[in-house]
């Protein structure tokens, strides 16, 4: 097990073990925050060369998660880990790199299919898996109570900030939300039928409007 202590914007190793490549979830890591912490959203980052992976936290004081099994694919690297905070989406507090040690080269038969650890949405989406809406724009929307945590465009939307699909547009059932001019070809039909000099039945407008 690795255990770390955030005091502000340091991050201290307290104790740590030795990692092999080809490890998947077998080295849990326990994390401890100073108070400068509180309130604060905490996300992990875990790397090793060109490789980082981020795990996001629970809100408690102290708590655990895994090394993921990406950053450790590859023997003869070093295995680095931060933290930063975050609060209304915004990074406030990001630590230094810890050094968690090299990674040891493991006996593997070879590379197996392993599921990839979920994106930081998929995991807030799997934290506030009812937080889902359209916002203003036409995008789904994933929220926490009713904050905005972020957005992603519809397939098929329109241009930027815009959407095809009438179902999204905002105000669409508000008064004159539809002219006759945002219906193609229809005032021209309607100059087409002349001021009648009596009453036309239903069988002569169908006429005029063929």
């Amino acid at each position: 097990m690795f255990e770390l202590y955030a005091k502000k914007n340091q991050l201290a190793v307290g104790r740590r073990e030795a990692v092999t490549s080809g490890s998947v979830n077998v080295y849990p890591v326990r994390f401890r925050f100073s108070e400068d912490w509180a309130g604060l959203e905490k996300t992990a980052v875990f790397r090793a060369g060109e490789r980082s992976v981020s795990v996001l936290l629970d809100e408690t004081g102290e708590v655990e998660c895994v090394v993921p099994w990406e950053v450790l694919a590859a023997p003869g690297l070093q295995l680095e880990a931060g933290v930063y905070g975050t609060r209304g989406g915004d990074v406030v507090l990001p630590t230094v790199w810890a050094d968690l040690g090299y990674i040891e080269t493991g006996a593997a038969p070879g590379e197996d299919a392993r599921p990839p650890t979920p994106g930081l949405w998929e995991q807030q989406l799997a934290r506030k898996g009812d937080g889902l809406g359209y916002t203003d724009q036409g995008e789904l929307g994933l929220y926490a109570g009713k904050t905005l945590l972020g957005s992603v465009p519809i397939a098929g939307g329109g241009g930027e900030g815009g959407t095809s699909d009438h179902r999204f547009l905002s105000h669409r059932d508000a008064e004159r939300q539809h002219p006759m001019s945002a219906i193609d070809g229809l005032e021209e039909e309607i100059r087409r039928i002349p001021p009648p000099a009596e009453p036309l039945s239903n069988l002569e407008l169908e006429e005029l409007l063929k």
